[in-house]
Protein backbone atom coordinates (compact mmCIF):
# COMPACT_ATOMS: atom_id res chain seq x y z
CA UNK A 1 0.00 0.00 0.00
CA UNK A 2 1.58 3.42 -0.85
CA UNK A 3 1.17 5.88 1.84
CA UNK A 4 2.87 9.20 2.47
CA UNK A 5 4.64 9.83 6.37
CA UNK A 6 5.96 13.17 7.83
CA UNK A 7 9.44 12.42 9.39
CA UNK A 8 10.75 15.46 10.92
CA UNK A 9 8.80 18.05 8.79
CA UNK A 10 9.66 16.00 5.39
CA UNK A 11 6.59 14.18 3.81
CA UNK A 12 8.35 10.84 1.42
CA UNK A 13 5.86 8.69 0.00
CA UNK A 14 6.82 4.76 1.12
CA UNK A 15 5.20 1.66 0.76
CA UNK A 16 3.40 -0.05 3.69
CA UNK A 17 2.92 -4.20 3.99
CA UNK A 18 2.10 -6.25 6.92
CA UNK A 19 3.97 -9.59 6.82
CA UNK A 20 3.16 -12.66 9.34
CA UNK A 21 1.84 -9.80 11.12
CA UNK A 22 4.09 -7.40 11.07
CA UNK A 23 4.47 -3.65 9.67
CA UNK A 24 6.84 -2.93 7.38
CA UNK A 25 7.88 0.27 5.83
CA UNK A 26 9.70 0.34 2.96
CA UNK A 27 11.09 3.95 1.71
CA UNK A 28 12.68 4.40 -2.23
CA UNK A 29 16.21 5.22 -2.57
CA UNK A 30 15.17 8.20 -3.89
CA UNK A 31 13.41 9.49 -1.07
CA UNK A 32 16.15 8.06 1.49
CA UNK A 33 17.97 10.82 -0.69
CA UNK A 34 15.37 13.39 -0.31
CA UNK A 35 15.33 13.31 2.94
CA UNK A 36 18.92 13.26 3.32
CA UNK A 37 19.50 16.41 1.42
CA UNK A 38 16.13 17.70 3.92
CA UNK A 39 18.12 16.91 7.09
CA UNK A 40 21.72 18.73 5.81
CA UNK A 41 19.74 21.63 5.04
CA UNK A 42 17.22 21.19 8.22
CA UNK A 43 19.42 19.83 11.33
CA UNK A 44 21.93 23.33 11.42
CA UNK A 45 18.41 25.39 12.47
CA UNK A 46 17.78 23.31 15.03
CA UNK A 47 21.65 23.10 16.90
CA UNK A 48 22.93 20.45 15.02
CA UNK A 49 25.60 20.32 12.47
CA UNK A 50 25.35 18.07 9.34
CA UNK A 51 27.78 17.40 6.52
CA UNK A 52 26.81 16.07 3.12
CA UNK A 53 29.34 12.93 4.70
CA UNK A 54 27.28 11.81 7.19
CA UNK A 55 25.11 9.39 7.02
CA UNK A 56 21.12 8.73 6.93
CA UNK A 57 21.27 6.64 10.25
CA UNK A 58 23.15 9.67 12.00
CA UNK A 59 21.38 12.14 10.52
CA UNK A 60 17.99 10.26 11.47
CA UNK A 61 19.59 10.05 15.23
CA UNK A 62 20.44 13.73 14.74
CA UNK A 63 16.89 14.81 14.28
CA UNK A 64 15.42 12.42 16.80
CA UNK A 65 17.31 14.32 19.26
CA UNK A 66 16.69 17.55 18.12
CA UNK A 67 12.80 16.89 18.39
CA UNK A 68 13.23 15.21 22.06
CA UNK A 69 14.48 18.85 22.75
CA UNK A 70 11.53 21.06 21.03
CA UNK A 71 7.94 21.68 22.33
CA UNK A 72 6.84 20.45 18.96
CA UNK A 73 7.95 18.69 15.31
CA UNK A 74 11.10 20.37 13.44
CA UNK A 75 9.59 21.78 10.22
CA UNK A 76 11.34 22.80 6.94
CA UNK A 77 12.64 26.51 6.97
CA UNK A 78 10.38 29.17 5.49
CA UNK A 79 12.23 30.96 3.16
CA UNK A 80 11.10 33.63 0.38
CA UNK A 81 12.36 33.11 -2.70
CA UNK A 82 13.10 36.14 -4.49
CA UNK A 83 11.36 35.22 -7.43
CA UNK A 84 8.37 36.74 -9.60
CA UNK A 85 6.47 34.23 -11.21
CA UNK A 86 3.68 34.86 -13.89
CA UNK A 87 0.37 34.63 -12.38
CA UNK A 88 -0.76 31.32 -13.67
CA UNK A 89 2.68 29.63 -13.17
CA UNK A 90 2.14 31.10 -9.60
CA UNK A 91 -1.27 29.70 -9.55
CA UNK A 92 -0.03 26.26 -10.88
CA UNK A 93 2.58 26.44 -8.19
CA UNK A 94 0.17 27.10 -5.33
CA UNK A 95 -2.34 24.24 -6.31
CA UNK A 96 -0.10 21.49 -6.84
CA UNK A 97 1.32 22.33 -3.79
CA UNK A 98 -1.82 22.26 -1.77
CA UNK A 99 -2.64 18.51 -3.53
CA UNK A 100 1.16 17.66 -1.41
CA UNK A 101 0.12 19.39 1.58
CA UNK A 102 3.03 21.86 1.06
CA UNK A 103 3.85 25.31 0.38
CA UNK A 104 4.55 26.50 -2.80
CA UNK A 105 8.10 27.03 -1.56
CA UNK A 106 8.62 23.51 -0.54
CA UNK A 107 7.53 22.24 -3.64
CA UNK A 108 10.07 24.34 -5.17
CA UNK A 109 12.61 22.79 -3.36
CA UNK A 110 11.78 19.41 -4.00
CA UNK A 111 11.65 20.07 -7.47
CA UNK A 112 15.02 21.89 -7.62
CA UNK A 113 16.34 18.62 -5.20
CA UNK A 114 14.93 16.47 -7.86
CA UNK A 115 16.06 17.80 -10.86
CA UNK A 116 19.71 18.59 -9.15
CA UNK A 117 19.79 14.54 -8.43
CA UNK A 118 18.81 13.91 -11.68
CA UNK A 119 22.23 16.07 -12.95
CA UNK A 120 24.62 15.24 -10.83
CA UNK A 121 23.43 11.70 -9.22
Amino acid sequence: MKYSINLFGYNLDCQLSVVDGKLNIDVLEEEQRALKQYLIRVLPKYGREASNASSLESLLELSLMAEKTLEGRMAEPKLKLPYEFQPEIKEKLIEAAALQDLSATQLLIRLIEKKYQEVMG
